[in-house]
């Protein structure tokens, strides 16, 4: 750390689609620590037509954990930051006034915009420009959908939700570079929105503003309870996955990492995106990180599959029950492509299963330990073939897997990876996001020197497990033949 203070205490704001965190984050020689000090539930609503966040509700709260967290720092918090879910945007007034609720990325407006969008520009001509892959919810199909709407013509700016919460902070309108990178309008290099994109929109580049950098300080906070405790705000890593990618504890440059939670990530951190035509095709998008840095990644249906799965047999049955189950259930013959559209919202998951074993030409497993075998393979499966195509494109060999998030403290999911993977899997750390947003306001402010410095400490405060692959399952190779076969057909 830097000589300047040994102890360094500030606020991180954790959002995402599901809760909200206010953590009070300390890093000392000891590493970096963090506690958290309210929660909120968020929720979408329907509100006039349309899913919208209770983005007043959520300021309210967020409000109140900041009051929480400096009545409990033993030293005044010297900085906030603020991470979250990425593509959501709120739209102001020429006063900075809300001019609605904002719209939730579930929302059906965006029915149909991909084929709309594809009337003005190619796919690979927006994927070469922008570096981001085509999703349902992605910014652009949100405002392609809304842009004659009377609610865009009152608008005088447009504040991605971490970019809104720092403007009510500290009186500054700016979005932060890795959340507007989720957007599919920001240039794929530099930090200057796309002009033919914004003009096929009927945007003005005046709308979004300027695009910061991870990092920069916006002076300090000025919302008038809080202006005793002289905290500055701090516009951190906005995308809650870029924190997490900072905050892992790498020694290794040739990793990959799994975030493994509802939703699987799987990614390298380089240095260039990559934007061929089979990027694209593989679904990999090229999402800004810190340190001037790209998250290749791909998303992947992932726990999402064992939370089904036991919702259908039983809700009281617990997690570890059921890799207890797994371990004691023998050789299993099926095996599913997570990517298949049967498993993002099945009503059963069960019942998609099932539907995947007969459209595939497979026997349905006899019992509830093989449909948990099959999901957990077959995520490895998953993981192994982005695995190596990202090796591919990348040009350069995968020695190293960092699994983080809810799914790290799993030791038989950490062990299967690095078996089926063939490769060293090391777990951790699980909050990842509020570690990165708590390291990034440290690097800002002076306590911490670089990067490097900062991962070190998540090391020593966060160390995690280490994994080596073991004697391939019964039947796997055969599996991920089978695997790659099915993997051709839903490409």
């Amino acid at each position: 750390m830097s000589s300047q203070q040994k102890r360094f205490s500030c606020i991180a704001v954790d959002m995402g689609a599901g809760s909200i965190r206010v953590m009070l984050g300390v890093v000392d020689g000891e590493g970096i620590s963090f506690t958290e000090v309210h929660r909120i539930s968020n929720e979408i609503v329907e509100h006039d037509g349309h899913d919208r966040w209770e983005i007043e509700n959520i300021v309210r709260e967020i409000r109140v954990g900041i009051s929480k967290a400096i009545d409990l720092s033993e030293d005044p918090p010297a900085s906030i930051g603020v991470d979250s879910w990425g593509v959501d945007y709120v739209l102001l007034d020429e006063h900075g006034e809300l001019v609605e609720t904002p719209v939730a990325y579930r929302d059906g407006r965006t029915e149909g915009m991909q084929e709309k969008w594809r009337t003005l520009m190619p796919d690979m001509e927006t994927f070469r420009k922008t570096g981001i892959n085509f999703y349902i919810f992605n910014t652009l199909f949100q405002l392609l959908s809304s842009r004659e709407s009377t609610a865009m013509k009152r608008t005088s700016r447009i504040l991605f939700i971490p970019g809104y919460i720092n403007f009510l902070l500290s009186g500054r309108a700016f979005n932060e570079l890795t959340i507007s990178s989720t957007s599919q309008l920001l240039a794929v290099k530099g930090n200057q929105w796309d002009q033919e994109i914004l003009q096929n929109l009927n945007l003005s580049e005046e709308l979004l503003g300027e695009v910061i950098p991870p990092g920069t300080r916006l002076g300090q906070v000025s919302l008038p309870e809080f202006k005793d405790s002289r905290m500055e705000s701090i516009a951190v890593c906005g995308h809650d996955t870029a924190c997490v990618v900072a905050a892992i504890p790498v020694e290794n440059p040739n990793y990959a990492f799994i975030s493994a939670g509802t939703w699987c990530l799987v990614g390298v951190e380089s240095d260039q995106p990559l934007l061929s035509e089979e990027a694209l095709s593989l679904g990999l998008t090229n999402e800004r990180g810190y340190n001037n840095t790209y998250r290749v990644l791909k998303n992947i249906v992932g726990l999402w599959l064992l939370q089904g799965l036991k919702k259908h047999f039983s809700e009281d049955i617990t997690y570890s029950m059921m890799e207890k189950m797994t371990q004691q259930g023998g050789s299993v013959a099926q095996v599913i492509d997570p990517d298949d559209p049967g498993f993002y919202n099945p009503g059963d998951m069960k019942e998609a299963f099932d539907h995947y074993f007969v459209k595939t030409g497979q026997p349905l497993p006899d019992k509830f330990s093989a449909y948990l075998i099959c999901a957990y393979d077959s995520l490895c499966f998953s993981f192994r073939y982005h695995i190596e195509k990202l090796e591919s494109l990348w040009g350069r060999s995968i020695e190293v897997l960092h699994l983080v998030g809810g799914g790290s403290q799993s030791d038989y999911l950490n062990q299967r990876v690095a078996t089926i993977c063939g490769r060293k899997v090391i777990s951790g750390p699980v909050e990842g996001a509020a570690l990165g947003n708590i390291m990034i306001q440290a690097i800002s402010m002076g306590r911490i020197d670089s990067l490097q410095e900062g991962r070190g400490l998540v090391k020593k405060s966060h160390s995690g497990k280490t994994y080596y692959p073991e004697k391939e399952p019964d039947g796997a190779k055969k599996r991920y033949e089978q695997f790659l076969k099915f993997k051709e057909i839903t490409t």
